[in-house]
């Protein structure tokens, strides 16, 4: 399946790896692979992650405290965000 992702997704994921980046060097490159991975996995299997509601679902991301929540709407999986689990989930509900 194909993944789009939405602009505001996009730049919590440049957002994260950033903040990743000026802590520890090599972390932020990290967490853009662990990105990577899940969106690989989101792929090949979308339904096996739990919804959430109105229809989307989320993955957790491996080493790192935030989830990519997302949408399958016809052959296009869209992700809507890539937030903190620390973060309020009506931040990205809007979104929907």
């Amino acid at each position: 399946m194909r993944i789009e992702l939405r602009r505001q997704a996009e730049d919590e994921i440049d957002d994260a790896a950033a903040w990743y980046e000026r802590n520890q060097p090599g972390l932020g490159s990290a967490f853009t692979q662990a990105v990577i991975s899940a969106l690989s996995a989101i792929a090949q299997q979308p339904s096996a992650y739990p919804p959430v509601g109105r229809g989307a679902r989320r993955f957790i991301i491996r080493r790192f405290p935030y989830v990519i929540v997302y949408r399958v709407q016809d052959d296009v999986i869209v992700v809507y965000a890539c937030i903190h689990t620390h973060r309020d989930p009506k931040h990205w509900r809007s979104r929907l």
